[in-house]
């Protein structure tokens, strides 16, 4: 089964990345959220947003309170 995650900076245009199998989504959300958010990430809580991010097909990075908050998207 093919997926499309969606990931977008507030501000900042959707870019769509598509994958040919789930495994292979979590896989690249997963290193992409510890990249460009939190290299030590506590790993229960990466679990669950990537979860959260699969599920919904997406994913919106904010900055706010001089951190990156990573919530999940919504199909546009």
């Amino acid at each position: 089964m093919s997926v499309t995650i969606i990931r977008q900076w507030t501000g900042q245009g959707a870019r769509y990345h598509h994958y040919d199998t789930v495994e292979e989504a979590t896989e690249d959300t997963r290193d992409f959220i510890v990249q460009h958010v939190d290299p030590d990430i506590d790993p229960r809580q990466l679990d669950e947003i990537t979860r959260g991010v699969v599920d919904l097909h997406g994913m919106h990075l904010d900055y706010r309170e001089n951190r990156i908050v990573v919530e999940p998207g919504r199909a546009a």
